[in-house]
């Protein structure tokens, strides 16, 4: 379901924040364009040779600019109530006119109630200030025009915030995707795991029964720590070493001295982030390559670098077979998560090692943030 259909809910404190800050906004930006009519309306009469009068021309000057932010929250429902694009947009343009004239007629009335109670009354000035028809005409085309303006500003913020809005829905769209596919294909990992762990196991019941129920007891503490609900999608370095750690235990169990496996990774990368669960599938293949009856080793060889901002992993085996096969569910669920989760110019593959053997070589970006 969209979930434009569900927007959330707007925090009321926020609500009430963004409020306030908007009615300040408002107030400073008043302030600020009565500050510049009285400068310029002084600089006038400076100019003409009348008296300056400051502090009336100031009043005059603020008045007329705090009245018209008074009416500003009507112009805005006015202009949302009644939206002048789209489909109709000649008729609530004809509905709009009167608006306009109607909310003129307040700013003139505003400019004349406020400035009779702070120059008249005070004794400040002896001007009357009281409302005519001919203060109302005289007045009005400035205030259509500050109307239109308004009612055009308003639109083009809200078409803005419209677009932004589908644009962070369409994020969180796919967002939420990524992380429903990612669950599948986690859950399509878990069997994976627990088939070849089993398939060790089941190699020893009756060659080596002891073993086997050893590697049973470690296989327990394995699932245990390795698919605990709570976990994220990413762990540690070091986190996906203990896993792997208790894992080659039981492969131990498996191939007694024949297995050496070999780690080289930095300390200083084993903070970095990768996919949970990602080690395991990647030594397991390359252990069912390397399990070759005719070599006396069967010898693995995980790298850890750094390159340009990258974490390069790189898992060793002793096969000529460089492919990937088709059925091989655990490299290529890696493959699909590291895709998934940071884009497809990271990717897993596998390539002829220099020497001897195949390398299955994995690309992800660097992040040694804490999980």
């Amino acid at each position: 379901m969209p979930l434009t259909e569900h927007p959330p809910r707007i925090d009321p404190v926020r609500a009430r924040v963004r409020r306030q800050r908007l009615a300040w906004g408002l107030f400073f930006l008043s302030s600020a364009l009565g500050a510049v009519l009285f400068i310029d309306r002084y600089l006038s009469r400076i100019a003409g040779g009348k008296d300056a009068d400051i502090l009336r021309v100031l009043i005059e000057e603020l008045s007329s600019a705090y009245s018209a932010a008074l009416l500003v929250p009507l112009m805005v429902w006015l202009a949302r109530r009644w939206p002048v694009m789209g489909a109709g947009w000649s008729r609530r343009i004809g509905l709009h006119l009167p608006f306009a004239a109607l909310t003129g007629m307040l700013h003139t009335t505003l400019n004349s109630m406020s400035r009779w109670a702070l120059i008249y009354l005070p004794g400040i000035a002896e001007v009357d200030y009281l409302p005519t028809v001919q203060r109302y005409l005289l007045s009005l085309p400035n205030q259509m025009i500050v109307y239109g303006l308004v009612i055009a500003i308003t639109h083009t913020i809200d078409r803005y915030r419209a677009a932004r809005n589908r644009e962070l829905d369409a994020e969180r769209m796919r967002a939420h995707l990524t992380l429903a596919q990612l669950d599948a294909l986690r859950r399509q990992l878990e069997p994976h795991f627990l088939f070849t762990t089993l398939n060790a196991v089941s190699t020893l019941i009756y060659s080596k029964p002891a073993a086997a129920e050893e590697m049973i007891a470690r296989l327990s503490s394995l699932l245990k720590h390795a698919f605990s609900p709570e976990q994220q999608h990413e762990t540690s370095l070091a986190e996906e070493l203990r896993l792997l750690d208790l894992y080659l235990d039981i492969m131990r169990l498996r191939f007694d001295e024949r297995l050496f496996v070999q780690i080289d990774i930095p300390e200083e990368l084993r903070h970095a982030r990768v996919p949970r669960l990602l080690l395991q599938p990647l030594v397991d293949a390359a252990l069912r390559r390397s399990a070759d009856p005719s070599k006396a080793l069967v010898a693995v060889k995980l790298v850890a670098r750094a390159d340009h901002g990258r974490l390069i992993l790189r898992v060793s085996d002793q096969s000529d077979d460089s492919r990937i096969d088709v059925g091989d569910i655990g490299l290529d669920n890696a493959r699909q998560r590291i895709r998934r989760m940071y884009g497809e110019q990271y990717d897993l593959r596998r390539e002829a090692a220099v020497l001897e053997g195949s390398d299955t070589i994995v690309e992800m970006p660097l992040n040694t943030e804490k999980v």
